[in-house]
């Protein structure tokens, strides 16, 4: 499989789907991977069977304020400095790059980073979906460390940090990316194909890009939620118009906004409230929690058939909202003891879309 011209705009709205409303637009990448494949080709899309055991693996991101990486898209060769460290410093050579998160702008941005460093993307990622944290990945789980993290910007600066634990490196990775102007690519959690074998989540590309080629099939929106909730075991929450958006005022960080989604069709009657941060939190009906994070939730425009990030929701718009249900590491104790509701502040009780 090759990821070229011709599916980017599926794979990118895969993308968004998974997610879950934050990680940024992953149209806003698009434009940075199709350059990368004129220039460079389409990418290879990997299983860990096909390389060798003992090659390295390279996690790699865009981070930085959404916002800027708007103004700033950088080259997408960001990868090659940091691809020349790694290498220098492990002394073997790295074999494949892995998404660190599929969901939203680093999905299509992983196709350009590969592309121009040269590699293969490994078909996984580090989550399933998006997460707004350094640490909340797979591998974090597995036991591999995160540094040495190493930071680049398309200016050709690069940053390594060695830490002996992870506790000091969200601050400083925050200082070096103000210090690159808000935006820089990172690559942390290196290891081995062998060790990845039990530390990331598999055939994520391919998944995301079969949840937008169904979203791009030619029929009602609705019908499309519907088999996408059916072919990755998932619930359709309603179909339905959004009646009020109630952003916080206040400026506590565990502030949540909250949005009322008005069920339309077969869902007339119903009410639905969604809790949002930087992503879609969790959907209630009531007192009864529908779906609730770390499984993925996701709003599409019931006109286009497009995925709606959690920060363009807005009165009045028609939408499918539909929950699909988190890698299953996530749903391990550990796994919710770091990205589970009450990680994000919410009260709510984490109950699996598959067992209700």
């Amino acid at each position: 499989m090759h990821l070229g011209g011709g599916c980017l705009h599926e794979f990118a709205h895969g993308c968004d789907v998974l997610g879950g409303g934050g990680g940024g637009p992953a149209t806003e990448s698009l434009p940075l991977a199709a350059n990368a494949i004129a220039l460079n080709g389409p990418v290879p899309v990997v299983t860990l069977a096909e390389l060798p055991p003992d090659g390295l693996v390279m996690p790699c991101s865009l981070r930085g304020n959404p916002a800027v990486c708007v103004e700033r898209i950088g080259t997408g060769r960001e990868s090659i400095p940091i691809r020349h460290h790694v290498e220098r410093h492990f002394g073997k050579p790295v074999v494949a790059m892995l998404c660190t998160q599929i969901g939203g702008y680093n999905g299509p941005a992983a196709v350009a980073l590969a592309a121009h460093a040269g590699l293969p993307l490994l078909d996984g990622d580090a989550v399933g979906r998006s997460f707004p944290g350094f640490d909340q990945v797979a591998m974090r789980l597995a036991g591999i460390p995160p540094t040495p993290t190493v930071f680049a910007d398309e200016h050709d600066r690069v940053v390594a940090v060695h830490l002996g634990n992870r506790d000091g490196l969200e601050p400083l990775a925050r200082t070096i990316i103000g210090g690159f102007g808000g935006r820089a690519v990172s690559s942390g959690y290196m290891m081995t194909v062998e060790q990845a074998a039990a530390a990331v989540v598999p055939d994520s590309v391919r998944k995301a890009l079969r949840i937008g080629e169904i979203l791009a099939e030619p029929v009602a929106t609705a019908d499309a939620i519907r088999r996408l909730a059916d072919e990755f075991g998932g619930v359709a929450i309603i179909e339905g118009r959004v009646a009020a958006v109630l952003r916080p005022t206040g400026v506590a960080s565990d502030q949540h906004t909250r949005a009322m989604v008005q069920g339309t069709g077969r869902d007339s009657g119903r009410t639905v409230r969604l809790e949002m941060g930087h992503h879609y939190l969790a959907a209630f009906d009531g007192d009864r929690t529908l779906a609730a994070v770390p499984d993925i939730i996701a709003l599409v425009d019931a006109y286009t058939g497009l995925p709606v990030c959690a920060g363009e929701l807005r009165y009045g718009l028609r939408v499918c909202a539909v929950a699909l249900p988190c890698p299953p590491v996530w749903r391990t104790p550990e796994g919710l003891d770091l990205a589970g509701p009450e990680a994000f502040g919410l009260q709510a009780c984490y109950r699996r879309l598959d067992v209700r």
